[in-house]
């Protein structure tokens, strides 16, 4: 017999995991943060790798439970969605450590300031946007949170292309141009991630208004 507790008791647990998967990928973003705070310290890359795993974990606990859930009041097909371009979050943050750690004599001046504050704004605006999904937000509520949020990666596309103004300039020795590119890329590329969030989250609140 169908039973609508059993269904909302199983959606409740999706969203729980699917803001789990959103507050990590925040975490690593704090962590990461941290790092680019204090660029003349050599960051390890344990705890970046620990996020990612753990959002890992959460993205297959929401797949076993797809598997088994044949109803859900949101579609299967979007839940994979949200669940998977959360993912990359923490994923591409802990590629930028990686890369980061690799080319460090060249990254040790670096004022990454402007970029943690668009990091913080972006990957708050995402938590945020993913834990309004269960109390069923108007289009209006949404379409303004993303809004917030698109306005933030319109700063990140600007900063990059001040930044790569600069680094043309022939003022940097070349390896520490291609370090530094390497790096503000993806550290946009991260940002990018918190839009493609925004907007599936957005996608799901359209269909099911």
């Amino acid at each position: 017999m169908f039973s609508l507790q059993k269904l909302l008791s199983k959606d409740d647990y999706l969203y729980d995991l699917l803001e789990d998967s959103a507050e990590v990928a925040q975490h690593s973003v704090q962590v990461l943060n941290r790092m680019l705070s204090t660029p003349a310290t050599t960051p390890s890359l344990e705890e970046f790798h620990r996020s990612k795993e753990a959002d890992k974990e959460i993205t297959e606990q929401i797949n076993r439970t797809l598997i088994g859930s044949f109803v859900t009041q949101l579609d299967r097909e979007d839940i994979e969605m949200l669940s998977a371009v959360l993912y990359k979050i923490p994923k591409t943050v802990e590629k930028f450590a990686e890369r980061f750690l690799v080319s460090a004599a060249h990254t040790a001046k670096t004022d990454f300031s402007r970029h943690i504050r668009l990091l913080e704004a972006a990957t708050n605006q995402v938590v945020e946007m993913v834990r309004r999904l269960r109390t069923h937000p108007t289009v209006e509520e949404i379409k303004g949170m993303n809004n917030l949020l698109q306005r933030v990666e319109s700063e990140a596309d600007d900063l990059i292309l001040e930044i790569l103004g600069d680094l043309y300039s022939d003022r940097y020795h070349p390896t520490t141009v291609m370090a530094m590119k390497d790096l503000y890329e993806l550290l946009e590329k991260v940002i990018d991630r918190c839009r493609d969030g925004g907007n599936v989250v957005t996608h799901i609140v359209l269909k099911h208004s």
